[in-house]
């Protein structure tokens, strides 16, 4: 492996919310405690990731234009995102950690420079997984408390810079993740102090039912792990190998037309471009691994403020999400009809996502033990969604030349996005050892000439 390019730190300092304003009406809270939705996640990785942008000019300067607006602008954000700014603790009498600010706390922020290509690491092909490492700021976490986020701004020689965030899954999901990127962006370009009305956070927890205390069956899977009564916040984190590398694939709206038009003729059944996707990926897969017995897993997240009843608003502070556990029959995917098969029972899962709290009991208990050996996980999974229009994302220098979910790095892992190519209706993330990587590429791009 070639020797990587440094990355220089220049700065590492807090960024506090100012006071809030008098003539503020929002109360947000300094103190909320964890639902059972969060509650899996709770010793999970952290989320990282990365947005890279190019300068518009060679004549800005990153470190004295672009820094001093975002560190400003991030301030006025954290006003209205004040939970992002505090931590986590786990009280002793307390049944649930609490999400906890306090005058004084802030978010972390590291200023660096990076002598790595811009372009390359912005593209599409094979990049070394390290490379992406040193862009991305590692979460302050203590056996007693964890940090909520932390973010690191690094330049790219004048030619772009990078702003890389990462989050503890436990506090927010990826829509609130999102919410709290764009609001910032928002307040940066437009040098304002209060995010637009549709991303404002909404913060009461009592619109999450839990007539099964979850949240506790949940937290006591946590404190029996390596316990008993272990109330560290101490996070599991999975083992790197440094042969993977990653690379961008993209569904085309007229790749996804094909498909559908495809199954309609297979299914007799409209299908939508995520179910499609997914089936197509599912496939690729199955053929990459050539195992004709047995049945090939797949787990998808799907959030769900909009189908629990009563709905949640879609600007709820925290995790609402739910998993979806597939088993396919690798026979019928190799079949000339597996692209079929597999939509069809993708598109069941999607539309029983209202009923998937029933039987959730035991999530807690398995979350905690996949922690402990996340190569366990033998299963396809997704990150991110290409509903959340992370490429809107624009602080005042232009749309995002790239985004990538850098903790998503096991090559059973896809991530989900939209894209900056109006061309392109979904872009999938994939991470694996080259001679892995190149198969899929062929699968990926022949599949299509094959329908």
């Amino acid at each position: 492996m070639d020797d990587l390019p440094s990355v220089k730190i220049i700065e590492i300092c807090k960024v506090a919310p100012p006071p809030p304003e008098a003539s503020c009406a929002a109360v947000v809270p300094s103190s909320l405690p964890l639902t059972f939705f969060d509650m899996i996640w709770l010793r999970f990785h952290p989320v990282q990731r990365l947005f890279f942008y190019e300068l518009p000019s060679n004549d800005i300067s990153c470190i004295d234009e672009i820094v001093p607006k975002l560190k400003k602008s991030l301030a006025l954000t954290l006003r209205h995102y004040l939970p992002l700014a505090g931590n986590l603790v786990w009280r002793p009498r307390s049944e649930v950690p609490t999400i906890k600010f306090v005058d004084g706390d802030g978010v972390s922020l590291t200023v660096a420079e990076s002598g790595a290509d811009f372009y390359q690491l912005s593209g599409n092909g094979f990049r070394e997984v390290s490379e992406f490492h040193p862009l991305v700021p590692q979460l302050p976490v203590s056996h007693d408390r964890a940090a909520v986020i932390a973010v690191q701004v690094t330049t790219f020689q004048n030619k772009g810079f990078s702003i890389g965030i990462t989050n503890h899954h436990a506090v927010i999901d990826g829509r609130m993740s999102t919410s709290f990127i764009k609001s910032w962006a928002q307040i940066c370009m437009d040098q304002s102090s209060v995010p637009i009305a549709n991303l404002m956070p909404f913060y009461d927890r009592s619109v999450i039912d839990d007539p099964k205390g979850l949240a506790k069956i949940y937290a006591s899977a946590w404190l029996n792990q390596e316990g008993p009564d272990n109330r560290s916040l101490n996070l599991k984190l999975p083992k790197t190998n440094p042969r993977l590398i990653r690379s961008t694939f993209e569904f085309t709206h007229q790749n996804l037309q094909k498909l559908k038009q495809w199954v309609l003729k297979k299914n007799d059944e409209q299908m939508s471009s995520f179910v499609v996707a997914m089936a197509y990926l599912c496939v690729c897969t199955a053929k990459l691994e050539g195992l004709s017995d047995g049945k090939l897993l797949f787990i998808f997240t799907a959030d769900v403020r909009s189908r629990l009843k009563p709905p949640v608003p879609l600007n709820y502070f925290g995790n609402c999400v739910v998993g979806s556990f597939l088993s396919i029959e690798r026979v019928e995917l190799l079949g000339e009809n597996g692209i079929a098969l597999a939509c069809e029972q993708i598109s069941k899962a999607t539309k029983n996502l209202g009923g998937a709290l029933k039987g959730e009991e035991k999530l807690g208990r398995l979350m905690s033990e996949a922690t402990n050996d996340y190569s366990k996980i033998q299963a396809i999974s997704l990150a991110g969604s290409p509903r959340f229009g992370v490429y809107n994302a624009d602080f005042g220098w232009g749309k995002p030349m790239k985004v990538e979910i850098v903790s998503a790095e096991s090559p059973s892992m896809f991530t989900l996005s939209d894209s900056r190519n109006s061309d392109v209706g979904m872009e999938i993330g994939v991470v694996k050892e080259r001679d892995q990587m190149e198969a899929f590429a062929a699968l990926f791009n022949e599949g299509f000439d094959a329908l």
